[in-house]
């Protein structure tokens, strides 16, 4: 089993390279030369160079590319932090009174009295989801939405009501 080693790139900063007129005239005099093998090698060394060049030119633009990135990364990371400070002040100024959980209906009731409800409906028959709404016929019958105690310590009835008479 052979392993191939990892090359590292190397951070080579780019530097506009001066055509040389020199390397220019050898390489056309290398072109209209009448041995094929010295044509053949100008050929291959033109092609290299363009291939060195399309090389650098790509490289460079990532290295732009990833500054872009890391100073956007930077920005975001400023703005996270911001934001989490922003939270953070909301909270300490509202931590002070119980959190509600809206349901569809608009209930208004807190998370606790949610859960209440919810308990005292599974112990009386009624499927209820762990989150989310409560239906709103299930939630009236519940002893704990008319006297705030919890499921047990009241009855498990509904309070009584006037039946229409016929």
């Amino acid at each position: 089993m052979t392993t191939t080693p990892t090359t590292e790139a190397i951070d080579v900063p780019v530097i506009p390279l001066p055509v040389s007129n020199q390397v220019q005239e050898l390489l056309d005099l290398a072109t209209a030369h009448p041995a094929a093998a010295v044509r053949n090698r100008a050929a291959r060394i033109t092609a290299d160079l363009a291939e060195l060049t399309e090389r650098r030119d790509t490289e460079a633009a990532q290295r732009e590319a990833e500054d872009r990135v890391a100073k956007a990364r930077a920005e975001l990371e400023r703005a996270q932090e911001e934001l989490r400070t922003v939270k953070a002040g909301t909270r300490t100024t509202s931590a002070a009174g119980p959190t509600t959980a809206r349901t569809g209906s608009g209930s208004g009731r807190t998370r606790g009295e949610l859960a209440t409800i919810r308990t005292w409906a599974r112990a009386n028959g009624h499927q209820v989801a762990d989150v989310g709404m409560v239906p709103r016929r299930v939630q009236e019958p519940c002893p704990a939405t008319f006297t705030g105690r919890p499921p047990g310590s009241a009855s498990p009835s509904p309070p009584p009501t006037s039946a229409p008479t016929r």
